[in-house]
């Protein structure tokens, strides 16, 4: 369902590359528009062997030795702009051979190629590797797998979407973003509070891999519902609809919105709200849609085929409690038979106090029917999971 058009063929090659050729201490120095003009990669896997440095100085040292390549690269740039390109240095020679075989054309006209090299010297930018990163998302997700591969066809939506949790969060329960976003999926509050129950602060939904999947899928389809195609689908999952339907409004005098892929859009229509992660984010999602398919080709997988697991991934769903009971107890009866018990029911953050009925749980072992209510797969699909509470209005708590 997801070919690759030759639109983005060379963003997808670029962000692939990203995801299995390169690592976390590596910075790739490239242009932010031609994502075939990549400058150099600096290697600081000497660096991070120093155990004496804390990890956060390392990194710190990275970005600082990463912005020092920039500065000069940036000069260089800036001097090729208006010196005689007959009369180069080394140093100016070899980036101007990196800049042609990126396919990059250098203007006759003296004017027009200082255009070129300030805008070039502009657009430098800095990304990181992402290969360990990805490899760790897999181990990560290979617990939750069955359950949402499972769930994606009880949607009725396809199993690459699951590539936009890598793409979010490397697939990692705990991540937290400067801009308040959270879990596998980075749901910002807001969104959060439209697709799950409310944050509180002993509460977080976002933080349950399970449930703030099922929410993803709502959202997911959702926006297959607004924007008909998947390309704009998944590209509205960072950006939202807002800014894409709005593209398709001012461009519908030159195409019908049936026929107005992601493509068009970003050839034909220029925002600010578009910026370099709006344009790369389906192209990095195509790329990590390949990376997941042939992951047992491109990672070191042997071994972890025996990582725990669900312990009933068959029996796993998502439960709303009928009664009033207390954390600590619930996970201290549980946990013996389903070692990942505290792991799935991460939004439940403080073990010591009672939660209210009508709290959300997931399990990999059948509860107790008296005092939890499972819900079916239709139930998870008819409503989001801000509203199952619908499902046990006339449930009663048999304790």
């Amino acid at each position: 369902d997801f070919t690759i058009p030759k639109y983005f063929e060379p963003s997808v090659h670029f962000w692939f590359d990203i995801y299995t050729q390169y690592s976390s201490k590596q910075a790739v120095i490239h242009d932010l528009n031609n994502l075939k003009l990549i400058y150099n990669v600096i290697d600081f896997s000497e660096l991070f062997k120093n155990t004496d440095v804390h990890r956060f100085s390392k990194a710190k040292l990275q970005s600082q030795l990463s912005m020092e390549y920039t500065i000069k690269l940036r000069k260089i740039l800036k001097r090729l702009s208006y010196k005689n390109l007959r009369r180069l240095n080394v140093e100016d020679k070899k980036v101007l051979t990196i800049v042609k075989s990126a396919g990059t054309k250098i203007p006759k006209s003296a004017s027009r190629r200082k255009r070129l090299f300030l805008k070039l010297s502009k657009n430098i930018r800095i990304q990181s590797g992402q290969r360990d990163k990805i490899f760790q998302g897999v181990i990560r997700s290979l617990p939750y797998q069955p359950f949402l591969k499972y769930q994606l066809k009880n949607f009725k939506l396809p199993e690459e979407l699951l590539a936009i949790s890598f793409l979010e969060s490397s697939f990692n329960p705990n991540a937290k973003s400067k801009v308040a976003a959270s879990g596998v999926w980075q749901f910002m509050p807001f969104i959060s509070n439209l697709f799950m129950p409310k944050i509180t602060k002993n509460i977080d939904y976002r933080s349950s891999p399970i449930i703030s999947s099922i929410a993803a899928f709502h959202l997911l389809k959702e926006n297959k519902g607004l924007m008909k195609r998947w390309d704009l689908a998944v590209t509205a999952y960072n950006s939202g609809t807002k800014h894409l339907r709005r593209a398709q409004r001012n461009l519908s005098h030159k195409r019908k919105k049936s026929a107005m892929g992601l493509d068009y859009i970003l050839k034909n229509y220029k925002h600010a709200h578009l910026g370099f992660a709006s344009k790369n984010f389906y192209s990095e999602f195509l790329a990590l849609t390949r990376v997941l398919a042939y992951k047992e080709i491109i990672y070191p997988l042997q071994g972890y085929e025996q990582i725990s697991t669900l312990t009933h991934p068959q029996h796993t769903s998502i439960y709303i409690s009928k009664c009033k009971f207390k954390a600590g107890d619930f996970f201290e009866k549980y946990e013996t038979n389903s070692p990942l018990i505290k792991q799935i029911n991460a939004h439940i953050e403080n073990k010591k106090i009672s939660y209210p009925r009508g709290t959300l749980l997931v399990s990999d072992k059948v509860l107790p029917k008296e005092k939890f209510y499972r819900l079916t797969d239709e139930q998870l699909t008819k409503k989001k999971p801000k509203h199952y509470n619908f499902f046990i209005k006339k449930k009663k708590c048999e304790s």
